[in-house]
């Protein structure tokens, strides 16, 4: 204990914590790196599905009894195979290339079911006829528990619930924005940031915050001229959702 308390008075255990912490995001970044190598050899390594195709695709080229380097080969094929795609897609037959992708795996109803979700949540980003991109950002304001959340509101239509004029928002989670959830919402509850695009609000829950300095707006920082909230107009396209039990 003596030796604690003089180790403790020396400052030699303050030291060594300051190590520990400049030392402790590099050991972190590491071991996160090796367990996604070690997932993916797992998922794409010699003796999986995949990793047979990739062996097969190498074994074309180098021929039977070069297992590893007809691995690597495989692998290389695939990543230049990508990487070439991406150069398609991002000229202006991506949408041609999209739609001819969609009308295959969804031809058969099983695969269907599993493809139509994965594919709407990874074009979110990239986009803009559909998800995250036609939606605004707007910052809902909940007082009940005194509190402010940047959200997307979902769509145009306006829904009444029991005499209120509600509005459906999509509330982000961090650090993934994709596993957030719908909330209806007062819509003057609603305030508008017509500042922000939707990947500037999906940055800072993907960072956890830790870019919202660079990515709010101005409107939302301190001194700045509050913004209007959305007005209630009448809406034609309003839809009516009565309490269960009342009377149509």
């Amino acid at each position: 204990m003596k030796l604690l308390v003089s180790l403790w008075r020396n400052n030699v255990v303050a030291t060594f914590l300051a190590g520990l912490v400049v030392l402790l995001p590099v050991v972190l970044t590491i071991l996160i790196i090796a367990w996604i190598v070690d997932f993916l050899r797992g998922q794409l390594g010699p003796g999986t599905f995949l990793g047979e195709i990739l062996l097969r695709g190498g074994a074309t080229i180098t021929g039977p009894g070069y297992e590893s380097l007809a691995f690597f080969l495989g692998v290389l094929i695939a990543l230049v195979g990508i990487w070439f795609l991406g150069v398609v897609a991002r000229s202006q037959a991506q949408e041609s290339i999209s739609r001819f992708v969609d009308r295959i795996f969804t031809q058969v109803p099983f695969i269907r079911t599993i493809y139509n979700p994965i594919s709407r949540v990874v074009r979110m980003t990239t986009d803009k006829t559909t998800d995250f991109s036609g939606m605004s950002v707007v910052a809902c304001r909940f007082a009940g528990i005194g509190a402010d959340i940047l959200a997307l509101v979902a769509n145009q239509e306006v829904y009444i619930i029991a005499g209120e004029r509600r509005r459906m928002v999509y509330l982000p989670a961090a650090p993934l924005p994709m596993s957030g959830g719908l909330v209806l919402v007062a819509e003057s509850s609603i305030i508008p940031v017509p500042e922000m695009k939707v990947d500037e609000l999906l940055r800072i829950y993907f960072s956890l915050g830790a870019l919202a300095p660079d990515s709010m707006p101005v409107s939302l920082k301190e001194g700045a001229v509050p913004v209007a909230r959305i007005a209630p107009p009448p809406s034609p396209s309003s839809k009516i959702i009565l309490p269960q039990g009342a009377a149509k």
